[in-house]
């Protein structure tokens, strides 16, 4: 938890170092104490702002020590020499506490340099020697990353352990070590520790790796580079990240807005919000990783991680995508987790997943040391070289303190105060009593006891402000707390703004708190924060909400933003009565924490808002009780929890004065949590069907007339659209829909389109899909009318096969599109480019649109289409266009990880289906079963799924293999199974693709055997392709020409069949269809071996057909070719 991130006011501007302490050999007496603190009076404050300046230390400066870079706090000149005498007498007293290093831990260590060590190893890869392309297509990338997780007790030095990766990563390899901790006092916070450890991050980046570099105009330089391609790749994401990494606002010109930022998806669709909020910490990582590399990420105190928190960890080591190395640390205390509790079974859930993501887990167990290590701690601390003179002083501290080092400092540090161990300046050696320690001291299980005794011999402002810091969290800033300090009138007493700082150089020089940036500080361990929240009973719950609303009413409302969940849950500590303000600010936090996608924060800020409700809420405050009873439904919906969401739904929805549009969003959340978590598509039309109707919405007269009223209204809508604004003004014509009830009914129907495409209810698909067309013309648009728009288009495609229409259709679906948000962008894109444009536009021209469309879908959490544009990207348009298959290869695997890891089972099983027929192009030695699409990868035989898109996918892949191995059994298919797969894909890009390998076989099987069923077939499908050609679809050109001589050949017009072979081989080789041209230089050999029996130029034919197979990376088909060319 850091409060007031921004404020700079305690430093001074003009030296080399923020806020800093008194050497540990000064300390201030109480006398002294109040001679600090005689100024002007207490002053509450409204900002913190407002102390930047103030704060400045008038009377102290600033010097740096050459020999140890300490900073030194050197009060006012008359008192100089006297101070300086004192510090030169006093040092040689002082337990070298901060300077004795890690003792005893080197197993550790070992293990961790060892982790670094291999994520930093080059992976040799896989070499193609024995041409298993099953294994090089599994090879991913080079960069292995590593995930340490580092248990034990508290005190045991789980983060000094970690933070030997610090010198590790800059000696080695110019690492970058960032560091952030969870707090057990701001638990509701979500992502607290994972947003500080990035804007450490951000704030290296800013600074250069070489934080020392001062040539301002590279960095300047650098620092707009890096601006522009993170930009870029965050789109609007950045601003939901800002407010979460205030620091990410210095590196991006992001101007802040409330409560969270703009939304970029649909607010109410929490598994998309989840997955945003995910993937935009991976984007940030990518970029920040591939400017700072190798990053060291060190999250301590892991045991009071929030859920969203532990998701991103797994995000970011996951992510197979950032080819830079990441070692991500995880410290988390082994006492205070047990097998069912959410940290341990999230570990499980990486180790079970390291494997198939590339990353490595190692766990380190650290315990107490043993007396030996014990003996050499104490001798580091006393600078004492003999270690036989120490060994009963170590057998003593050892029984005292089980070996805990943490423990033995602070018992070290006691007997110290207490005089048991001294220094004697006549001797100059340190002098101690081992019995009289024995008798006098108790064994110390609980080390806050000890730190207590040691603050209470602190003045009482100490003591105090100790209080208030530890409210504060695990790390805090001297403006927030003087802020506080200002507001409280602390006793009475003067106030004076170096007060503050005088009080923290006390705190630092008694290693209990450290300068961890500029204004900001930490606690050295969080036990040292537990024992200052237990110091006395001054710390209460109306003690931590006074602190909580002192905040609230001294923060301006960006500071407020910043700080928003840290001051709800100050107040919620407290025994708040029931004020409205207050339940308002839990609203406000539970919105933010929504946003953001950390539900379970905001479950329980919701709830916290219900219970600050007066008793007559519904009377009072109709508006924030509704609104907080709603979000609570919402979000326990979201979780799983349905009896909760129920309770909070109920109790709206029994209210008798309860309105439509009131209970419209609980009902609405609830179809679609059916829809996108349950799977219930069936439930959730019927759900979406009854809100329609109480909105005067009826869609469906009845079932035995659905066939004809849904070709009715599909042949009206289609007429009505025709005649809709054309693409560049249709924006400016039909303007933004206005009235929300027509919203509402519009995202309705455009939710229950996909339910019933799920459900597979194409006639009330049709009527949904129409419905969001004549709404958008008659009213305006909304953020679902381009989804309507590119559905209409598909139905155009599949039903009337209007080629044209659907083309209009879409380009009015994506011009609106830019003048939506972009929550249904990528279902826009693949809609429109996989179906209507695909036969307009060159399919070349398609790859670019549906790359935006896989980045845009991520962004907004659309995962269910970016994972379909991501294939279609990578693997399915590069089929259609010939591309080489070895790079297809490479990306199968990485976009099957994606996929798996989305849960998206239904492209998976496509992206299987395409990837085993790949590799029965490419394995040799080609199998006799290759024509099947059967292997390692996927097996037709054994799918059992029937849904639509998937049988569509199977039978267009096994037409493939069957087009390039069995052209016999490929032509026999076509005559048994007809336009089968036309009637599945519903106007697919693949269609084109299809029909002619179809009619590629039947007319080699027309012209083997003559058979008139063969000729009739084909000569259908030639005429398809034709009328595709007169349309001007570009694609098929070549198909067209290739068709012709097929035809020329069967009615022997040879000289026609050959000069038309010559003409399609050339047009596909210009084109880059090299599968195309291989298959027609294919055909061209038999024609020639066949029909004119020259053998010669079969031969060279076959010979061009090999060349192109192979140049396509098909070797099992070359293999397949060269046998028959030795025949």
């Amino acid at each position: 938890m850091m409060y007031g991130g921004k404020c700079k006011g305690v430093a001074a501007e003009k030296d080399a170092a923020s806020v800093t302490s008194f050497n540990s050999s000064y300390s201030l007496k109480d006398d002294e104490m109040k001679n600090e603190f005689s100024s002007e009076a207490l002053k509450p404050s409204r900002s913190l702002t407002r102390l930047r300046e103030d704060l400045s230390p008038p009377r102290s400066s600033l010097r740096v020590n050459s020999k140890s870079s300490e900073l030194k706090l050197v009060p006012s000149s008359s008192r100089v020499r006297s101070n300086e005498s004192m510090l030169s007498e006093l040092t040689i007293n002082k337990f070298n506490i901060k300077s004795m290093g890690l003792i005893g831990r080197e197993r550790e260590i070992k293990v961790l340099e060892s982790s670094y060590d291999r994520m930093m190893e080059e992976k040799p890869e896989i070499t193609p020697s024995n041409k298993s392309i099953i294994a090089q297509s599994l090879v991913q990338s080079n960069v292995q990353k590593e995930l340490v997780f580092i248990r034990g007790y508290s005190g045991v030095g789980k983060s000094s352990l970690a933070k030997t990766l610090e010198k590790e990563a800059s000696k080695k390899t110019e690492g970058i070590y960032v560091e952030g901790k969870f707090d057990c006092n701001a638990s509701n916070e979500p992502y607290s520790g994972i947003a500080s450890a990035f804007g450490q991050l951000c704030k290296r980046v800013l600074n250069g790796q070489d934080q020392s570099n001062k040539d301002v105009t590279r960095i300047s330089h650098h620092s707009l580079r890096f601006e522009s391609r993170l930009s870029a790749a965050l789109g609007p994401a950045a601003r939901i990240l800002s407010n979460l990494i205030p620091e990410l606002q210095d590196v991006l010109p992001i101007k802040r807005r409330q409560s969270g930022g703009t939304s970029q998806g649909d607010e109410s669709d929490f598994d998309a919000s989840q997955k945003r909020a995910k993937y935009a910490f991976r984007v940030l990582m990518r970029e920040l990783n591939a400017e700072l590399s190798p990053i060291v990420l060190v999250l301590d105190d892991l045991q009071w991680a929030d859920e969203s928190s532990l998701n991103v960890i797994d995000s970011l080591i996951s992510d197979i995508q950032n080819p830079n190395a990441l070692m991500i640390v995880g410290c988390y205390r082994s006492n205070e987790v047990d097998d069912q509790s959410l940290l341990l079974k999230s570990i499980q859930a990486m180790r079970n997943k390291q494997d198939k993501f590339n990353f490595r887990i190692s766990e380190i167990t650290v315990g107490s040391c043993d007396i030996g290590s014990v003996n050499k701690m104490i001798m580091a601390m006393m600078s004492i070289d003999d270690e036989e003179r120490t060994r009963g002083l170590a057998e003593v501290c050892f029984q005292k303190t089980a070996g805990n080092p943490f423990f033995l400092i602070e018992f070290m540090v006691m007997l110290q105060d207490e005089k048991m161990i001294s220094y004697n300046l006549g001797l100059l050696k340190w002098i101690w009593d081992e019995k009289k320690i024995a008798d006098a001291t108790m064994s110390t299980d609980n080390v806050v006891d000890l730190l207590q005794a040691r603050m209470r011999k602190m003045p009482a402002k100490v003591q105090l402000l100790l209080q208030y810091a530890a409210c504060l969290g695990s790390s805090f800033s001297a403006c927030t707390l003087d802020l506080i300090w200002r507001e409280q009138s602390v006793m009475g007493a003067d106030y004076t703004a170096d007060s503050i700082i005088s009080l923290l150089a006390v705190v630092v020089s008694s290693n209990l708190v450290e300068v961890c940036g500029e204004n900001e500080y930490r606690w050295v361990h969080d036990n040292v924060q537990e024992a200052a929240l237990s110091l006395s009973n001054v710390v209460t719950p109306e003690f931590q909400f006074e602190i909580g609303a002192a905040l609230y009413r001294c923060l301006d409302d960006n500071e407020l933003e910043e700080q928003l969940f840290d001051v709800v849950d100050l107040v919620n500590k407290g025994l708040v009565c029931k004020r409205h303000e207050f339940a308002k600010l839990n609203l406000r936090a539970a919105e933010k924490a929504k946003k953001i996608s950390a539900f379970q924060s905001a479950a329980k800020y919701a709830a916290n808002g219900i219970r600050l409700l007066p008793s007559d809420k519904w009377t009072t405050h109709r508006t924030l009780t509704l609104a907080l009873y709603t979000i609570g439904s919402e979000v326990e919906l979201a979780l799983g929890r349905s009896e909760s969401a129920e309770m909070y739904s109920n109790e709206v929805l029994n209210r008798e004065e309860c309105t439509m549009m009131e209970a419209l969003p609980l009902k609405m959340a609830k179809a679609l949590k059916l829809c996108t978590v349950d799977m219930k598509y069936k439930e959730a039309v019927q759900i979406n069907l009854g809100l329609l109707k109480d909105l005067g919405v009826t869609l469906l007269r009845s079932r035995a007339t659905a066939p004809l009223q849904s070709i009715a209204t599909l042949i009206r809508t289609t007429k009505m659209a025709k005649k809709a604004p054309a693409p560049e003004v249709i924006v400016e014509k039909l303007g933004h829909m206005k009235d929300p009830k027509h919203r509402v009914v519009i995202l309705l129907l455009a939710r229950s389109g996909y339910a019933c495409f799920q459900a597979e209810d194409i006639f009330l698909q049709i009527l949904c899909t129409c419905k969001v067309v004549e709404m958008t013309i008659k009213h305006g648009f909304s953020d679902d009318s381009p989804s309507g728009f590119g559905g209409l288009g598909i139905l155009a495609l599949g039903v009337q096969q209007d080629h044209k229409a659907a083309a209009y259709f879409a380009e009015l679906a994506l011009a609106l599109q830019k003048a939506c948000r972009p929550s249904r962008e990528s279902e826009t894109v693949f809609v429109t480019h996989s179906f209507a444009l695909a036969w307009t536009r060159p399919l070349q021209q398609l790859l670019a649109p549906v790359a935006d469309g896989y980045t845009s879908g991520m962004r907004t959490g659309d995962t269910h289409f970016a994972m379909w544009n991501l294939p279609f990207r990578h693997i399915w348009l590069p089929y259609a266009l010939g591309k080489p298959l070895g790079p297809m290869l490479e990306q199968c695997p990485r976009i099957l990880s994606q996929m798996e890891e989305l849960s998206q089972a239904e492209q998976a099983a496509a992206l299987r289906m395409c990837w085993q027929m790949i590799l029965n192009l490419v394995t040799t030695p080609v199998s006799e079963d290759a024509h099947k699409l059967e292997g390692a990868i996927f097996s037709a035989e054994g799918f059992t799924g029937e849904d639509t898109v998937n049988l569509s996918s199977i039978y267009f892949w096994q037409g493939e293999l069957l087009v390039f191995y069995d052209l016999e059994a490929a032509a026999n298919r076509a005559i048994k199974d007809g336009d089968k797969f036309a009637k599945l894909s519903c106007g697919s890009f693949n269609n084109m693709q299809e029909t002619f390998h179809r009619a590629i076989a039947l007319f080699a099987m027309a012209r083997r055997t003559r058979k008139r069923k063969y000729r009739a077939h084909a000569n259908k499908l030639a005429n398809r392709i034709n009328s595709w050609v007169r349309s001007g679809n570009p694609n098929v050109r070549h198909y067209h020409i290739a068709i012709s001589a097929e035809q020329a050949a069967l009615r022997k017009k040879y000289d026609l069949a050959e000069e038309s072979y010559k003409s399609a081989i050339s047009l596909s080789a210009r084109t880059g269809h090299m599968h195309d041209a291989a298959l027609i230089n294919e055909r061209y050999a038999a024609f020639l071996h066949e029909e004119l029996s020259d053998e010669q130029e079969s031969k060279y034919r076959l010979g061009e057909a090999i060349r192109f197979y192979e140049a396509w990376g098909a070797f099992g088909k070359v293999e397949s070719l060269k046998k028959q060319l030795e025949r």
